[in-house]
């Protein structure tokens, strides 16, 4: 017997630090980026439950709605976005100025190369893709909204579409920006198809 598990991913919209690094920083969203996250739901159809990242960018949006909406919501910490370390809360343009080698080779190389004190791609990759194949298990037949971040959008959606993970950044996830999965699963096994990317 087949199943069919449709997850929507929700990146978070603006947030009030601007154009800086935010992977462990927890900014609030600002009015743009609240507005912004409303628009992108508002021809949505209703989810059975609500998971979030536990940062407030995410969180804050994720839990009104489901309050809203009476859904079950969660919070699981290994949908958070990459750690940058010392990058964290800090502009490109700054750090251009004071370590421009080794923000230039992670931005040609960004699965390779580590910000300092920051988080390896490689085990950032690990925890975001097994927290994603419990979402999967576990909600079976179902129809779940997942709300993060852009490297957990790109982590979960270069899986689905089988790319290397060096294009990492061939994939643009704006600001509250929705992408659908369709995930497939029977006795043969479990793939899955992006339906929308928008």
């Amino acid at each position: 017997m087949s199943e069919t598990t449709m997850i929507t991913l929700l990146r978070h919209g603006e947030v009030e630090l601007g154009n800086v690094f935010c992977g462990s920083t927890d900014p609030a969203l600002s009015d743009t980026g609240w507005s912004q996250m409303q628009k992108s739901i508002e021809d949505e159809e209703s989810w059975d439950k609500v998971i979030s990242s536990p940062l407030q960018r995410c969180a804050e949006f994720a839990e009104s709605l489901a309050a809203q909406e009476e859904l079950e919501f969660i919070t699981d910490e290994r949908f958070q976005e990459i750690d940058f370390g010392d990058w964290d809360g800090t502009s490109p343009q700054d750090i251009l100025e004071e370590d421009p080698d080794t923000l230039n080779a992670w931005w040609k190389s960004p699965t390779r190369v580590v910000p300092p004190n920051g988080e390896a791609f490689l085990d950032f990759r690990s925890r975001v893709l097994k927290a994603f194949h419990e979402i999967s298990e576990n909600n079976k037949g179902g129809n779940v909204l997942l709300v993060t971040h852009a490297g957990v959008i790109r982590v979960v959606l270069m899986y689905i579409l089988g790319m290397q993970d060096e294009n990492l950044f061939r994939l643009n996830v704006d600001y509250a920006s929705i992408s659908r999965i369709r995930l497939y699963s029977d006795e043969t096994g479990e793939w899955g198809t992006l339906i929308s990317h928008t």
